[in-house]
């Protein structure tokens, strides 16, 4: 998975510290949506959040996932897997990451943190930001 496929508009747009929604499958096949702060890596988008999460259940059952980040009108979706990593030392130190990207003072003294690894594999965008190369549907794939 690389972003930079999906054009340099959409980079760019990922890169500023926006606030993100996730969506997540219910048993009931609803959809769980939370905001989450991320941040666009070279593994994938990395979120992270507080151990018993409801989006974090849902992830450890099935592991698809929607991301949208907006400012506006113009936003971007990104669907695909996402891996849930439960190593209480690697979550705490990606959450003081992004406390620093989001200027937040939150230290989540006394939290159990989780780390989540993002990989989308589609990307769809409104309004002023475009895909770089051809969309194959309303989705375009990430290659």
């Amino acid at each position: 998975m690389d972003l930079r496929s999906a054009g340099v508009e959409v980079a760019r747009f990922l890169q500023a510290p926006r606030y993100g929604v996730v969506g997540t499958g219910e048993l009931d096949g609803s959809v769980w949506q939370a905001v989450a702060w991320y941040q666009v890596t070279d593994a994938g988008i990395v979120l992270n959040a507080r151990d018993g999460r409801r989006w974090l259940t849902n992830l450890r059952r099935d592991p698809r996932l929607s991301l949208t980040v907006a400012d506006g009108e113009d936003y971007v979706i990104l669907r695909g897997e996402a891996v849930v990593t439960d190593d209480p030392e690697r979550g705490l130190a990606e959450a003081l990451a992004l406390a620093r990207r989001y200027r937040s003072a939150d230290t989540y003294a006394g939290q159990r943190r989780v780390s989540v690894l993002f990989r989308p594999d589609r990307v769809a965008v409104h309004g002023e930001i475009h895909l770089g190369g051809d969309p194959a549907g309303p989705f375009g794939p990430l290659e």
